[in-house]
């Protein structure tokens, strides 16, 4: 029995990758669009290639990402149930460790209540800034960063700040009546009853289809019999 020949190998080999060329003409594809599948054969494989290594990629990001997330949010918890004294220092390591996680966010806005229930309120007026930026105007914690500023810097006695913040709080839903009145309650402390006054009634006057009962309405009602009472 005559044994295999070089000739025989090649033979089959050269029939098999015919019958794999030949699957394109089996798809029915135009000869122009199976011509340009064989000619670009290489870039093709490379471009399947990098389709197939991002979306294993991806895929390996999107499950370290939620790992990530829940890990930073059984560290803030965690945080959360330390006392004073240390509450600070692994709210810092959250915020550190956690970066671009929501509870990394949570982490500074605890230091910033921190801070101000310590006294220091040009820290937490930084903090709360410094979170601002980085925060889309239509989210809720963006007004509540602000209040946050405008708080920190009334209790610190730097009313420019304060006003500016209360002023971009008057143009936020559900926030108008906390700007207004904050605004009126520093021009108050600094004398200015009259613009203070000018400041309720501007709001007053957005309140006029509301009920008489409406506790809102009254609220402000009281606030300028009080101021008008001081002129």
């Amino acid at each position: 029995m005559a044994g295999e020949s070089a000739f025989d190998k090649r033979h089959v080999e050269a029939s098999a990758l015919s019958g794999v060329d030949g699957l394109l003409e089996h798809l029915n594809l135009p000869p122009a669009v199976i011509s340009s599948i064989r000619k670009n054969k290489t870039t093709l494989q490379i471009a399947v290639g990098l389709v197939i290594t991002s979306i294993v990629v991806w895929s390996l990001y999107g499950s370290y990402r939620e790992k990530k997330i829940e890990k930073a949010s059984s560290a803030l918890a965690v945080a959360m149930q330390k006392g004073p004294s240390e509450r600070a220092a692994v709210l810092e390591k959250v915020a550190a460790d956690f970066s671009g996680t929501s509870s990394a966010v949570w982490a500074q806005v605890e230091l910033a209540h921190l801070d101000v229930q310590n006294g220091k309120f040009a820290e937490a007026a930084e903090i709360y800034n410094r979170l601002k930026k980085d925060l889309d105007a239509d989210t809720p914690l963006y007004a509540l960063t602000i209040f946050g500023i405008a708080q920190a810097h009334e209790a610190n006695h730097a009313y420019k700040e304060a006003k500016e913040a209360y002023q971009l709080l008057k143009d936020i839903k559900g926030y108008q009546t906390i700007g207004y009145t904050g605004m009126a309650r520093i021009q108050e402390t600094q004398g200015e009853i009259a613009k203070a006054l000018e400041t309720l009634n501007g709001y007053f006057a957005t309140l006029v289809g509301e009920p008489a009962t409406d506790a809102n309405k009254r609220f402000i009602e009281e606030k300028l019999a009080r101021l008008k009472a001081r002129q």
